[in-house]
């Protein structure tokens, strides 16, 4: 017997079956802070509208925020560029290298510096660059916090032995024309050099330069270069090293940052006396120290090692007798310090004392 099944279109649905029961609730969230520590509160903090007013306006005084500095100081030139535009520095932040010039460089701005929070603790100011630091001259390794970064640019770029570094004897024969001709007629030539005059159109000097006795400034922007100051805080650079100035354990923020100065970097009077730190101004120190540097550059320009012109000191072509350098050295590392003793006053005396000494003032 054969079966057959017919297949037809789809019924009505059936009713709807009772609901489910309601799942547990789950566990209440944390109450968030109240006040500054909480929520978007901690951010304005820092973030307020007139905070960051307040800081805009002192950073425009600065020198950071000048376009000079990047326009005028070879912010564009790729082995300057790290400390001289902002475009420079970020890169060298990123990848520790500055890889190519940079066609239009620009002033250091806010986040130059800063860039993002990190843990968004209360001392988190999202610094490019906190580690350790190893100085460029010397090799010294230092850790000293929220100051590391302005040490990355606030350096020697080169030591003494970059220019002391001669291993036989050098003759040297340089010629000189213009304005030139006036400060080489009298120029330190070392024992066997000479000076030639050619009427008034250029002077030809001959250097000489003993390897045993004697070694050359090879460059009218020859020294450490111009932000030692972290070398000197640190008690190095010089040829005779120093201490660090413990004395001043909050550093470079501590006195360039401080309530009357802020995001303007300006050393104020008001700053030093902070914490008591100093009850009254240590300016007759500073002073004295001044001189002192002042007629260190008076004896060195009386040996032709440097020429006084628009206000300062330049270094000049010179074969100088060892002691002699190490004395012209250690004036132009104090010289681009520009800290009057401030940044460390032992290592000023240290520095001051055997500069004296060898140039018998």
């Amino acid at each position: 017997m054969a079966f057959f099944v017919l297949w037809g279109c789809e019924g009505p649905a059936g009713l709807d079956g009772e609901d489910g029961k309601d799942g547990i609730d789950g566990i209440d969230g944390v109450d968030g802070k109240d006040g500054v520590d909480g929520g978007t509160a901690s951010c304005l903090s820092c973030h307020d509208s007139d905070n960051q007013t307040l800081v805009a306006i002192q950073f425009g005084t600065s020198a950071h925020s000048m376009g000079a500095i990047a326009v005028d100081y070879a912010g564009g030139r790729a082995s300057c560029a790290e400390c001289h535009s902002h475009e420079g520095f970020v890169e060298f932040a990123l990848t520790g290298d500055v890889s190519a010039n940079i066609a239009n460089p620009s002033a250091w701005e806010c986040n130059t510096c800063h860039a993002l929070h990190t843990d968004f603790a209360a001392d988190d100011y999202a610094l490019r660059l906190a580690e350790p630091i190893t100085f460029l001259a010397g090799g010294t390794t230092v850790d000293e916090g929220n100051n590391n970064l302005c040490m990355n640019c606030h350096q020697s770029r080169r030591g003494v032995g970059d220019y002391d570094n001669a291993t036989e004897d050098q003759t040297i024969t340089r010629t000189f024309t213009g304005d030139d001709i006036e400060v080489y007629k009298h120029a330190a030539v070392g024992p066997a050099g000479s000076i030639t005059e050619y009427g008034t159109d250029s002077v030809v000097v001959v250097f000489d330069v003993p390897q045993a006795t004697h070694a050359y400034i090879s460059s009218t922007h020859a020294g450490p270069h111009h932000g030692p100051q972290g070398n000197v805080w640190q008690g190095v650079g010089g040829t005779v090293d120093g201490s660090p100035y413990g004395a001043h354990s909050g550093g470079c923020t501590k006195c360039h940052m401080g309530p009357d100065s802020g995001h303007s970097f300006w050393a104020v009077e008001g700053n030093c006396q902070v914490d008591g730190c100093h009850s009254s101004s240590k300016q007759d120190d500073l002073d004295d120290f001044a001189k002192r540097v002042s007629d260190v550059g008076a004896a060195l320009e009386a040996l032709h090692a440097v020429h006084y012109s628009d206000g300062a000191y330049h270094p000049v072509y010179a074969s100088l007798e060892r002691g002699q350098f190490n004395a012209w050295w250690n004036f132009m590392l104090l010289l681009e310090d520009r800290s009057n003793g401030a940044h460390n006053p032992t290592y000023y005396e240290t520095l001051l004392t055997s500069i004296e000494t060898e140039l018998g003032l």
